[in-house]
């Protein structure tokens, strides 16, 4: 009697066990979800944020390129203003010198940083250039056009100063500065001119914006 007695004790244990066993496995699947769950989760969160930083730096990028096409825009206008002023005011040619440089100082501090700027003014027998490196420092040269005739290019070293630039052989046609290779002409008609080259990196692509000439 004690021995079949042992036997079914003995099978009655494995059957407990078998359960225990059994009722494990759901527990064990659960807490497989569970973690499958929060990869999922921790995944999505990330393609979310990366998604979201790229869109706020296509905006920012898209942003300064609108605004430095704004301030060109506005520029032009602003300047074609101070030139009317010391036209009307019959400034003479030192005087009206005197009227840009101090325009052109206060836009350059009103533009802001991050920017090489250019400026060209004068008439056909004086030719003014001031220029503003804040990107960095690249090679200007200047080119004045007489009859169809170009000088060599000369420097413009001074950085931040002004420059007269003028021709021993007449009437200046045309005005050509060359920056970093580049070259950007333009015509000069009777009376004063103002031109300008603006460029800046938004999103490490060069924009540049300049005055038509």
């Amino acid at each position: 009697m004690s021995l079949k007695r042992g036997k079914k004790d003995l099978k009655k244990g494995e059957k407990d066990l078998k359960k225990e066993e059994k009722g494990s496995k759901p527990t064990i699947f659960i807490m497989e979800n569970r973690k499958a769950q929060f990869f999922l989760i921790a995944a999505v969160v990330i393609i979310v944020v990366v998604i979201s930083v790229v869109t706020i730096s296509n905006y920012v990028q898209k942003k300064d390129i609108v605004k430095l096409y704004d301030l060109g825009q506005e520029l032009g206008i602003e300047s074609q203003n101070v030139l009317d002023y010391g036209t009307y005011s019959e400034l003479n040619e030192e005087q009206m010198k005197t009227l840009m440089e101090d325009f052109i100082k206060n836009y350059v501090s009103y533009m802001g940083e991050d920017k090489n700027i250019y400026f060209v003014f004068g008439n056909k027998q004086k030719i003014n250039v001031a220029g503003y490196q804040d990107i960095i420092n690249e090679s200007v040269c200047i080119k004045t056009i007489v009859g169809g005739e170009a000088s060599i290019c000369t420097p413009y070293l001074t950085i931040g100063e002004t420059k007269e630039f003028t021709s021993a052989k007449g009437d200046i046609d045309r005005v050509v500065i060359r920056i970093a290779e580049v070259e950007y002409e333009f015509a000069l008609s009777y009376g004063e001119n103002f031109y300008f080259v603006i460029w800046q990196s938004v999103g490490g692509e060069k924009h540049v914006v300049t005055s038509r000439g």
